[in-house]
């Protein structure tokens, strides 16, 4: 008896969820791999009984071979049952890494996310406390994220996912014209709500930043993606990739600091060789080497009278231009 319930229980773990199926056929050979000799009549006739209220098993037999797999809805049954440490850790990913995960990834995991809160919900316990005592926040004012085409999400996941091409038609902001494009993924990058594809593009070179909210449409494509061998998604954003390059050489930034300006960037600072010094005046002297990206630029006009740049020349320059057109549109008609 207990080589038998061993035996269905190994099964029952080689059965994925629809709309992949296994025919029984294969699930003998793997139940042959783990040392249970068995015939498919007697999995078969398993498969019947098991099927049913207890288990959520599905037989599709419009073609053949036939397949079975487990119904979308089926509970996830595992053996030991899931801890409540283990059921919070699933809640976390759930809430903070969702848009994180392909959406084939957290198909397959929904199961274990509503076991999950299933469990946590039944305790008394502060471990079933512990996601409403945890947030995360950005810098910046909040903004509503895009609406993203599930279909055409699942699409560009799963394209990246297996590196392979897709095909897509692409709202361009700034010419507002849409355009038909072969892309190669490379990446996915989150950024203030808006979700980035990182890709190359058929005809075209370099590396393209896609907005995945643009995109009216995705069609998944045989040919394997492309991929630059050297590469790296991680370097690529640390470089300023996705903050608008403005130059290929690195600014040798030196501004002035109020001091509680200077006490934030001191606890966060703009690179790994910033370095600050007081000055006569009361304020501090940074300076620090950073990609020459637009990103820069704003930051340092949504500092306003907390900063004073000192060089580059050219960028003091621009600045004071930018700001000196800013307090131009708040003068009144009398000149005051």
């Amino acid at each position: 008896m207990t080589d038998t319930l061993l035996r269905q229980w190994v099964m029952l773990r080689q059965i994925p969820r629809y709309p992949r199926k296994v025919t029984v056929r294969a699930l003998r050979t793997q139940l042959l791999e783990q040392g249970y000799t068995v015939t498919e009549r007697t999995i078969q006739r398993d498969l019947l009984r098991l099927s049913g209220a207890l288990f959520g098993l599905l037989l599709d037999d419009r073609s053949r071979p036939h397949g079975w797999s487990w119904d979308r809805q089926a509970a996830q049954l595992d053996i030991p049952g899931m801890e409540p440490q283990t059921a919070l850790a699933f809640k976390l990913a759930e809430h903070f890494s969702g848009q994180l995960m392909a959406p084939a990834t957290l198909n397959a995991l929904a199961p274990y996310f509503q076991r999950a809160g299933a469990i946590l919900a039944d305790m008394e316990s502060p471990v079933s406390a512990w996601p409403e005592k945890i947030q995360t926040v950005t810098r910046g004012q909040t903004l509503i994220a895009p609406t993203i085409d599930p279909v055409i999400l699942e699409t560009v996941y799963d394209a990246l996912f297996n590196d392979r091409q897709f095909r897509a038609r692409y709202h361009r902001r700034y010419d507002d014209s849409v355009q038909d494009y072969v892309i190669h993924p490379l990446g996915i990058v989150f950024r203030d709500g808006v979700v980035y594809l990182i890709c190359m593009r058929d005809g075209r070179e370099g590396i393209a930043q896609m907005a995945l909210h643009r995109m009216q449409s995705a069609e998944p494509l045989d040919a394997p993606a492309e991929r630059p061998a050297d590469f790296d998604l991680q370097r690529y954003v640390k470089d300023g990739g996705l903050d608008f390059r403005m130059g290929s050489q690195p600014l040798h930034l030196e501004l002035m600091l109020t001091p509680e300006t200077a006490v934030h960037l001191a606890e966060t600072p703009l690179s790994d060789d910033q370095r600050m010094t007081g000055s006569a005046d009361g304020r501090m002297q940074l300076r620090a080497t950073v990609a020459d990206t637009a990103q820069i630029r704003w930051w340092l006009l949504g500092l306003g009278d907390q900063v004073e740049v000192i060089a580059p020349e050219t960028l003091r320059d621009e600045i004071a231009e930018r700001l000196n057109r800013a307090a131009g549109q708040y003068r009144r008609s009398d000149g005051l």
